[in-house]
């Protein structure tokens, strides 16, 4: 007993004095066992308790900082919209809205930002500017971003058009309003993905060549403006049968087959012209209380496969679609349905 007791330490003695019950050489191992479970976890940390009171605080602390946070980008990429759409005042900047977050991505030495998109049926609208931030300036008034558009993680089939509103020598920066067409159908998103993997130069005098390589994504939202676009199907109008046509603020897309043969449909002008052999598609607008013909001016793209096209007329202004009263295709007035 002797022996055992001397092996206590000061702790274990303490917790022996108040140990209650009878002793005996028997049960003090027992007795030493507990009392050292009971030493070793009074040396545990102890587990520190908040009070519900400030638990709570603090959860609203985190809740206003991350409002804050949130506020704080979206005044600033909001004040980047409103600089851009004052600077350089273009057509469809009404239909714009900034990004929530700053939506830019910084590759090879060359950021690439979205300060505004939208979405209005199958066209995407979207501000870009393009900068050299490596100081090697390779950005020129040449350039633009070959952007594909995702949507719902998938790639869009999209006719691009690209109109350069600026570009800035002193910083070798250039701006861009874009509008992405998609097919007939495409769905509508509250974020969108823009990624490219290429600059390129566009000149007149040469091929187009790539100027930088890379990888950029950015992902940017859009919001439901509650715009409706037109839409009508089954129109044959001068040769062409429309199997579907789609009115936005932004132009006019037309989906069909000819009946003029084999051949490629070049487009361009205010109007869009068949190829050699084929009829001129003459597009324009009949808008109520005018009673005159509003042609869509601007730039135009499509394609074929055998007999089939695809039009993308583009409008240089808003259309105000809801003073739409007919789309006369080649000479034929088709009525708003």
């Amino acid at each position: 007993m002797k022996n055992l007791l001397s092996q206590l330490s000061e702790e274990q003695l303490n917790e022996l004095l108040t140990y209650t019950p009878d002793f005996s050489d028997t049960n003090l191992e027992n007795i030493k066992r507990l009392s050292l479970e009971k030493v070793n976890a009074s040396k545990k940390p102890a587990r520190r308790r908040f009070p519900m009171k400030k638990i709570t605080a603090l959860i609203a602390a985190a809740v206003f900082l991350l409002a804050t946070t949130t506020i704080i980008f979206a005044a600033t990429v909001s004040g980047e919209l409103e600089q851009f759409l004052s600077r350089f005042n273009p057509n469809f900047g009404e239909f714009a809205i900034a990004p929530l977050y700053p939506a830019y991505a910084e590759n090879q030495g060359i950021r690439i930002e979205a300060v505004g998109a939208q979405q209005i049926g199958a066209v995407v609208l979207v501000y870009v500017t393009v900068q050299d931030i490596s100081g090697e300036n390779r950005i020129t008034r040449h350039i633009s971003p070959d952007l594909e558009l995702y949507i719902n993680g998938q790639i869009m089939n999209v006719s691009k058009s690209s109109r350069r509103l600026n570009f800035d020598r002193s910083t070798n920066t250039a701006y861009f309003e874009m509008r992405l067409v998609g097919e007939a159908g495409m769905p509508r998103a509250d974020t969108i993905k823009l990624v490219t993997s290429r600059i390129q130069c566009f000149q007149h005098s040469g091929p187009i060549r790539t100027v930088v390589e890379g990888a950029w994504s950015i992902t940017v939202n859009t919001s439901d403006l509650g715009i409706q676009p037109i839409t009508w199907v089954d129109v044959v109008a001068g040769g062409l049968y429309i199997e579907y046509m789609s009115l936005t603020p932004f132009g006019l897309q037309l989906v069909g087959t000819h009946s003029y043969g084999m051949g490629g449909l070049q487009l361009d002008g205010p109007y869009s012209h068949v190829g050699a052999g084929f009829p001129t598609l003459d597009v324009s607008l009949e808008l109520e209380n005018r009673r005159r013909d509003v042609s869509i001016a601007g730039g135009s793209s499509g394609g074929v496969g055998d007999d089939s096209f695809i039009f993308h007329v583009s409008s240089n202004s808003p259309i105000d679609i809801d003073a739409v009263v007919a789309v006369i295709v080649n000479g034929v007035r088709v009525l708003v349905p």
